[in-house]
């Protein structure tokens, strides 16, 4: 009887370690490759800032910057998910090692790099922007400095933003490593609203902005000036897009929270489907 308990004990454990290695696995590899494919092309776009011409100088500057804040992201990504594997292999070591403050101030870290990432993109659709509406006034979309001010600002508006959720403890040590857990509404709603909702609601009123903008003047536009505005605007709407893909990839967290909430269920796959969604839509 006492072997019997033990073969399927031993059984049990083994059915629910082999899936959380292998989904840890995958999301190490996503990793890799987000982490590889960003650091590629910000090697591309330092090798080529000396060849290009004065007036791509802001372009390039700003693709650096939504580079590298996906890079930052992506790396923070990749601790955890080792971390994860790590705890899936020796679990009550990592219990010990990694439930401090440095890990929720890791996660505080990504959650500013992945801010800044989605404002990235944004300020990228708001220099075609300005390329659009004001391409009479050259400051707003040729001197540099401007861009590297509104840089900075994203800089500390990505850092005090998440602080909250940190100020009040809502991040907490689960699944081996730190994050909101999933069933705390209160962090979940908070994170929403602090992470995703300035950097989407500014895109989308800079798409209907110009849109309206163009509908309404497309008439006083010179044939050459209709060509680089069209070429501008599609700029915009890809933004745009790319943005609601994200945002869509970040709904399992929200759908998951809800899901607890009604049926008070949640998988042991919650995590993994969480930061799994979060690492495809970056890649």
């Amino acid at each position: 009887m006492t072997n019997s308990n033990s073969t399927e004990e031993m059984f049990s454990v083994t059915r629910s370690f082999v899936p959380n290695i292998i989904l840890d696995s995958i999301g190490i590899g996503l990793c890799i490759i987000a982490v590889c494919k960003t650091f590629i092309f910000i090697i591309l776009i330092l090798i080529r800032r000396q060849l290009i011409k004065s007036k791509d100088k802001i372009l390039f500057l700003l693709s650096f910057n939504m580079y590298m804040s996906i890079f930052i992201f992506s790396l923070f990504l990749l601790d955890m998910f080792i971390s994860m594997i790590k705890g899936h292999l020796y679990p009550d070591m990592s219990q010990i090692n990694d439930d401090t403050l440095w890990c929720r101030l890791k996660v505080y870290l990504s959650t500013v790099a992945l801010i800044s990432s989605l404002y990235s993109t944004t300020i990228q659709a708001l220099y075609r922007f300005f390329r659009i509406t004001y391409y009479n006034r050259y400051f707003f979309y040729v001197n540099i400095y401007f861009y590297i001010f509104i840089l900075s600002i994203q800089v500390i508006i990505s850092s005090f933003q998440p602080l909250p959720i940190l100020l009040i403890g809502d991040y907490q040590y689960e699944d081996y490593h730190c994050q909101i857990n999933l069933t705390n509404g209160r962090g979940i709603l908070m994170a929403a609203f602090l992470i995703w909702l300035l950097p989407v609601s500014i895109t989308v009123v800079i798409y209907v902005y110009t849109l309206r903008y163009i509908r309404q003047n497309s008439s006083k536009f010179t044939q050459q000036q209709q060509t680089k505005i069209n070429r501008n605007f599609i700029v915009i709407k890809r933004i745009l897009w790319l943005i609601i893909f994200i945002l869509v990839f970040g709904m399992p967290a929200c759908s998951t929270t809800i899901v607890f909430y009604l049926f008070g269920y949640v998988g042991w796959w919650a995590n993994h489907l969480t930061w799994l969604t979060f690492v495809l839509s970056f890649i």
